[in-house]
């Protein structure tokens, strides 16, 4: 609470919350969703995938998956999904396997790296500890190894699957793009693109405006037309007329404004 609230907030003392409670497992579980979101808007990036373009499903892999359910709305927003799934098994696509350091182990176990080799081949090793492991009768630690989750053979063409950094969990996205994700992902394009000329325009965010569109790719005007309403919705507008000539759009509106999308060029006027 300010004392003096004529005095500048950058002055006054932070305020006691040592009342509050940790809430320990909250804070893991939201640690888990920045995770799984991360890593699923970097297979987007590797996959060319541009956010704004829905895809079918993420499905998080493994040990008790279900924690995130309470969150699946948030994570699906984030990465652009039309729905989260779960699945416990993790071994049917994904299996740890075992790194050696052996420039760092070298000069240590200089007469047993043949016995350590065929033995982090062969599997034949067990963890002791997060940061330890025995294998061939020794114990490595810390930097000496690096366990991996390590995704199997999977039908890369419909699914993309990349593990957590903690490597307790995968992420699999669906990446097969239907032709109803890219005309919702025009649609969505074209939200953007008038939304920002609004703000260009400098209209108040409660102004509703009388919509025109003109586009070189005429696949965009039959998405524009497909998905009138939730666009008007979007950007309110009480009406929305597609038009055929660029010239008709500059010249019978208020303002006008072209625009780059990823399908083709956008002009919007309203």
């Amino acid at each position: 609470m300010l004392i003096d609230r004529k005095i500048s907030v950058h002055l006054q003392d932070f305020p006691d919350v040592s009342f509050l409670s940790d809430e320990k497992e909250l804070v893991a579980d939201m640690d888990l969703v920045r995770s799984i979101a991360s890593t699923a808007l970097s297979i987007r990036d590797n996959k060319n995938l541009r956010v704004r373009l829905p895809l079918k499903s993420l499905t998080l892999i493994g040990k008790n998956a279900v924690r995130i359910l309470p969150f699946k709305e948030v994570i699906a927003d984030e990465v652009n999904v039309k729905s989260i799934e779960i699945k416990e098994e993790i071994s049917e696509l994904a299996e740890l396997k075992l790194q050696i350091n052996f420039k760092k182990i070298g000069a240590k176990y200089g007469a047993k790296i043949k016995e350590i080799t065929a033995a982090s081949k062969s599997g034949d090793w067990k963890k002791i500890a997060e940061n330890e492991i025995e294998i061939a009768g020794v114990k490595l630690v810390d930097d000496e190894f690096e366990i991996k989750l390590t995704t199997k053979n999977s039908d890369e063409k419909k699914f993309a699957i990349l593990p957590l950094p903690t490597n307790d969990y995968l992420v699999q996205l669906d990446i097969e793009v239907t032709k109803d994700l890219e005309d919702e992902g025009i649609a969505r394009d074209i939200v953007r693109a008038v939304q920002q000329n609004r703000k260009d325009a400098d209209l108040n965010i409660s102004d509703h405006i009388n919509l025109q569109i003109f586009a070189d790719n005429s696949r965009i005007l039959e998405v524009a037309k497909s998905f009138e309403n939730y666009i008007c919705e979007q950007v309110l507008a009480d009406s929305l007329t597609c038009t055929s000539e660029a010239s008709a759009v500059k010249n019978s509106t208020r303002f006008s404004f072209e625009n780059k999308l990823d399908d083709g060029d956008l002009i919007v006027g309203f």
